[in-house]
């Protein structure tokens, strides 16, 4: 082969091997942008001008006086401006009996320590039955410091690791946790707020304080409770179990037995055999049970989480003073965050993918000059 049809299909290659390198990063550009609808919902939460929360890996149970559980809580910033805010965990059961010395909360930054999360005051209208956990601290009038504030730029997000644990003396049952923040708009100018800020929470997590052991407390299964047998004096017999608030309560009129029972002349009744009721007795934790306009939740199967099957009202805090130097600070340090990420490589590699396509474009081009010289002066 010669050496000129070398070089053209040398350069040939080059050039292909660029432009593939330009189709797959123009590729990816689109595969972040996202599908037509995904593109319109976020034009939608860019409008609102709000932060996206959700609580990630949330366990379905959590045992009373059991070792600390462990989630996430993540802060979306999907709008066009950067925000500075205050997170904070609603926690409350289905009874209304939860409080704060029933539980202890820690987070972690990041980046950061575990730290203790501390009770804020609610001044909602369950500031009695339900814990309000801010990830922060406060003043000594108990309202929350400026200093907390944290920054989150446009398009970015911040992780907060979260972990739960329940006292021995915790009421037993349905629960629930609701992710909470305090948050005020930027503006892109000036970089301090646009307004005094406001509280916002998105949906929230269900799950389950059991009993050490792991010893379910009474949740509607579907499948009926076991059945007491009645002897033929009227008392009846010990139930299998042996717990009387895991089966249904059967008076000595009722005849549960699925068989006829013997009368003393030896044939059989016709009295017909009455089903035991689905519905289990109310727990021995208070809790009251479900009324008929409100089923019974079914228990999540393993340790998957669900949503709060029972209203919470969003709560109400004394909003912290966003002063210039608080907002400079939490702003900063998001910017040195992105900073840090961007240069350790943690962002998106199509910078990585265009410069690879770049230089081999600049060779596939040197390669050509080359040839096409080389052309010229043979011809001359």
């Amino acid at each position: 082969m010669s050496i000129r049809r070398s070089l053209a299909l040398a350069g040939a290659a080059a050039l292909a091997s660029s432009l593939v390198l330009a189709g797959a990063q123009g590729a990816m550009a689109v595969g972040a942008t996202g599908t037509p609808s995904a593109v319109a919902s976020q034009a939608d939460k860019a409008s609102r001008a709000s932060l996206d929360l959700s609580l990630n890996g949330v366990p379905g149970t959590f045992i009373a006086g059991g070792d600390a559980r462990e989630f996430t809580f993540k802060i979306d910033n999907r709008t066009k401006h950067d925000f500075v805010f205050i997170p904070l965990l609603k926690f409350k059961n289905k009874a209304g009996s939860l409080q704060a010395k029933d539980l202890k909360v820690q987070y972690r930054l990041p980046g950061g320590e575990w730290q203790t999360a501390v009770v804020a005051p609610d001044q909602s209208g369950e500031k009695n039955s339900s814990v309000l956990m801010m990830l922060g601290t406060l003043d000594s009038s108990g309202n929350p410091v400026a200093d907390d504030l944290l920054g989150v730029n446009r398009g970015k997000n911040v992780p907060i690791k979260v972990r739960a644990s329940f006292t021995d003396g915790a009421p037993l049952g349905r629960a629930g946790v609701v992710p909470v923040v305090f948050a005020a708009q930027l503006d892109d100018s000036t970089h301090q707020p646009v307004d005094n800020g406001h509280l916002s929470c998105d949906g929230g997590v269900g799950f389950t304080i059991k009993a050490p052991g792991g010893k379910p407390t009474p949740t509607h299964t579907g499948k009926p409770s076991p059945t007491p047998t009645q002897s033929q004096t009227g008392k009846p017999s010990p139930t299998a179990s042996g717990s009387p608030s895991a089966t249904a309560t059967v008076t000595p009129t009722e005849k549960p037995t699925e068989k006829p029972t013997e009368t003393p002349t030896g044939k059989p009744t016709d009295t017909p055999t009455e089903k035991p009721t689905e519905k289990p007795t109310t727990p021995a934790t208070g809790e009251p049970s479900d009324s008929a306009t409100a089923p019974a939740p079914v228990e999540s199967s393993g340790d998957t989480s669900g949503p709060i099957d029972f209203p919470v009202e969003p709560p109400v805090i004394t909003p912290p003073p966003l002063t210039p130097a608080a907002v400079d600070k939490a702003k900063a340090a998001a910017d040195g965050s992105d900073k840090a990420l961007a240069q350790t490589g943690g962002g998106s590699n199509t910078t990585a993918i265009a410069a690879t396509g770049g230089a081999v474009l600049v060779a596939g081009v040197g390669t050509l000059v080359v040839l096409r010289r080389r052309k010229s002066a043979q011809q001359g």
